[in-house]
C-alpha cells in the first residue's frame, strides 16, 4: 500500500461510542468488534440474571463472498497529499471507523439482538384485579 499525507484543517466529532475507532494516522489493520443485547420493555422490570448471548444472531457464521476472478487495480495518485478543509461528524457508534490516514485492511463486525417485551393486556387486567382485591382485603372492605 502506498501512503499519502492526509491534511485536515478542521475536524469536529461530537460522539464516539461502543467499540468505535477514531484513527488519526496510518495503520495496517483495524478490526472493530461489538456484540450487543438491546432489550426494550413496556414496564421497567429487571430480574438480575438476564442478558445471555446464546441467540443465533451471535453465533451464526457471517458468509464471506468468494472472489474467484483475478482483480487488477492500477492507482495513480496525482498528489502525495490528501487535503480536506473541514470534517464535521455527528456520531459514530457500534464498531464504526473514522480515519484520517490510510489503512490496508478494515474488517468490522457488529451484531445486535433487539428484544421488545410488551405487556399482555389480559395479564395486566388480571394483575390489576388481583391488586385491587388485595387492597380491599387489607382495608377490611
Amino acid at each position: 500500500m502506498k501512503y499519502r499525507l492526509s491534511i485536515v484543517d478542521k475536524f469536529k466529532l461530537r460522539t464516539l461510542s461502543y467499540s468505535s475507532i477514531l484513527e488519526v494516522g496510518d495503520s495496517n489493520q483495524i478490526l472493530p468488534y461489538s456484540l450487543a443485547l438491546a432489550v426494550q420493555r413496556e414496564q421497567e422490570i429487571f430480574f438480575g440474571n438476564e442478558g445471555h448471548f446464546n441467540y443465533p444472531v451471535f453465533t451464526t457464521p457471517i458468509p464471506r463472498p468468494l472472489i474467484t476472478e483475478q482483480i487488477q487495480i492500477n492507482t495513480i495518485n496525482e498528489s502525495p497529499k490528501i487535503y480536506v478543509h473541514s470534517v464535521d461528524i455527528t456520531a459514530a457508534s457500534v464498531s464504526g471507523v473514522i480515519q484520517i490516514g490510510s489503512t490496508n485492511t478494515i474488517q468490522g463486525e457488529s451484531r445486535i439482538k433487539h428484544i421488545r417485551q410488551l405487556v399482555n393486556i389480559e395479564e395486566e387486567k388480571v394483575e390489576e384485579a388481583q391488586t385491587q382485591q388485595a387492597v380491599q382485603q387489607l382495608s377490611g372492605s
